[in-house]
């Protein structure tokens, strides 16, 4: 008998990772701005935001997501709104893949959520500096860190990035006549 091997595919592959980030805002928070040559995404997980890309602004709520893409210049601000709770990660993927994230906001489900929380668990085990700094650039990791929580960190964002993505694009197949994908 003759056993057949399945090379496994990288679809999307996190190469490296910046930051990840917690943030809980104050009211009238203002972030200049900034670009950078890698990916950086941020999700509202409580109230809302402004944010810029490039020269385009708009609002965020609970459960959406924008995404800058390499060389984007993007901003915050929240202006006396109520004070928000984000979640701000930054990675290099070079996946031709990662063209689908340009330029969209979208909502986050429930499964997404606990990718998100499972990326900032594995986070606290790895960086000794704090998650809640928006100026910090260079996260500093822990001396002592659990076997695995690199390899948990990118498989989660992966995972999150490609059911994310998966989820959109089923949904807009069924808003346009066209049959949902299957999984599986």
């Amino acid at each position: 008998m003759s056993y057949f091997k399945h090379v496994l595919e990288n679809v999307i592959s996190i190469d490296a990772l910046y930051t990840i980030h917690y943030f809980e805002y104050t009211q009238n928070f203002l972030f200049e701005g900034e670009s950078h040559d890698f990916w950086e995404f941020i999700c509202v997980d409580k109230g809302t935001v402004t944010i810029s890309m490039d020269e385009k602004e708009l609002v965020l709520h609970k459960n959406e997501i924008a995404f800058h893409q390499p060389n984007e210049f993007h901003k915050v601000s929240t202006y006396g709104q109520i004070a928000p709770n984000l979640v701000v990660v930054s990675f290099q993927c070079n996946s031709p893949l990662m063209d689908f994230f340009r330029g969209r906001v979208l909502k986050i489900d429930e499964r997404e959520r606990s990718f998100l929380a499972d990326i900032l668990k594995e986070a606290r085990n790895l960086f000794a500096s704090p998650l809640d700094d928006p100026y910090l650039q260079e996260m500093v990791q822990k001396d002592d860190v659990p076997l695995g929580t690199v390899q948990l960190i990118k498989i989660n964002l992966e995972h999150f990035l490609l059911h994310l993505m998966r989820r959109s694009i089923s949904a807009q197949k069924q808003t346009s006549g066209f049959p949902a994908l299957k999984s599986g």
